[in-house]
């Protein structure tokens, strides 16, 4: 019954990696006086991006035009704060392992 209720629990946030960037605009909600970084798709609305591994998201650091990110895990401990920022700042969504140069990523998936 516990594993239950942990498992409805986790955000689709816990364990991947967000980059987190300094934000000019005056947003609503902030990690450490940041946001995490989002794209725009297709289909106009924000996506976060998040990564499965610490090296994913370096490479997305090195291939994009992005300074001054940092990575952050997202764990139980602050998944709640992850995720209540993400949705603050207009996420519908979230992008997994998004490709600068090809423009494809590996999973996309609602925010909860």
């Amino acid at each position: 019954m516990q594993q239950q209720a942990d498992t409805a629990a986790r955000s689709v946030l816990n364990g991947l990696w967000l980059l987190l960037v300094n934000q000019e605009e005056d947003s609503s909600k902030r990690i450490e006086d940041q946001v995490p970084v989002m794209a725009k798709a297709g289909n106009d609305m924000n996506y976060v991006l998040g990564f499965k591994n610490a090296a994913n998201a370096r490479k997305f650091l090195q291939d994009s035009e992005i300074d001054n990110a940092v990575p952050r895990m997202v764990v139980a401990a602050n998944q709640e704060n992850f995720l209540s920022c993400a949705k603050a700042n207009g996420a519908a969504g979230l992008l997994v392992d998004y490709d600068v140069s090809s423009r494809e990523y590996a999973k996309a998936s609602e925010l909860y």
